[in-house]
């Protein structure tokens, strides 16, 4: 038993490096989730639909999210049918807040790599920083509130040398209204368990096979991505990354 426990541990704390890192965390997280979640489900019986709500949340919000990304509303909205709209809220939000967390690291990583030194110098990429400079906070809560697409505010503000504890802080105000709303939708409607599955698995479907046609990578990542392309390429990958 002694010795699974530790072969466990150094499972999960092994080091890898590269982008491999995010999905190592990704992959780490929801086997920790899980583990931790056993304990707390036989304590706690009635807490089994916030413990797979943690779980799953991570996946929904991890590396997979491009070919799945109508998964976590609908989770948040099945969850709200067993439990209290605000605990769900708190559950899914602490669960995105941390995939948040790497997303930041992982995203600042690759904008620190030669490909990408020229990105900052870019006439729309200046002229944006000039607009996030304005009012940073206000703007990263209105991206988190909005569906507008929130790589795009991490980029600026990690080339913006903004704070992370602010960028995060910001990051929950905006999406805490937004996940209640939805687990608020989910416990007065209560939208049948097959159509919320069927919006997953119908919206995912038609992103592959849109991603297969064009001859597109499935789980591509705007920025991500331009990590593994050349580095001689600085010009290239500068200019990929920003007509993205």
């Amino acid at each position: 038993m002694t010795d699974r426990l530790l072969a466990t541990a150094r499972f999960f704390t092994k080091q890898r490096g590269g982008v491999e890192r995010r999905w190592d965390l990704v992959v780490r997280s929801a086997g920790v989730a899980a583990l931790l979640g056993i304990p707390i489900v036989i304590i706690f019986p009635r807490s089994i639909p916030l413990v797979w709500l943690a779980v799953l949340s991570i996946p929904a919000n991890s590396p997979l999210s491009p070919i799945i990304p109508a998964a976590f509303e609908p989770l948040i909205m099945e969850a709200a049918k067993y439990e209290k709209a605000i605990w769900v809220t708190l559950v899914a939000l602490s669960a995105y807040m941390y995939m948040e967390y790497l997303n930041w690291h992982a995203y600042a990583w690759v904008l620190s790599r030669r490909a990408l030194k020229g990105l900052r110098a870019h006439r729309l990429i200046q002229r944006s920083l000039r607009y996030f400079a304005f009012a940073p906070f206000g703007t990263v809560i209105f991206f988190a509130f909005t569906p507008m697409p929130f790589w795009a505010i991490r980029t600026l503000a990690i080339l913006d040398s903004y704070p992370v504890r602010k960028f995060m802080t910001a990051t929950a105000i905006g999406r805490f209204p937004r996940l209640f709303l939805y687990a608020w939708l989910g416990a007065t409607f209560r939208i049948p368990t097959l159509v919320l599955v069927g919006v997953i698995f119908g919206t995912a479907a038609i992103v592959i096979v849109y991603k297969l046609l064009q001859g597109k990578r499935l789980l591509s990542d705007t920025v991500i991505d331009v990590a593994e392309e050349p580095s001689d390429c600085d010009g290239g990958a500068s200019s990929r990354a920003t007509d993205a």
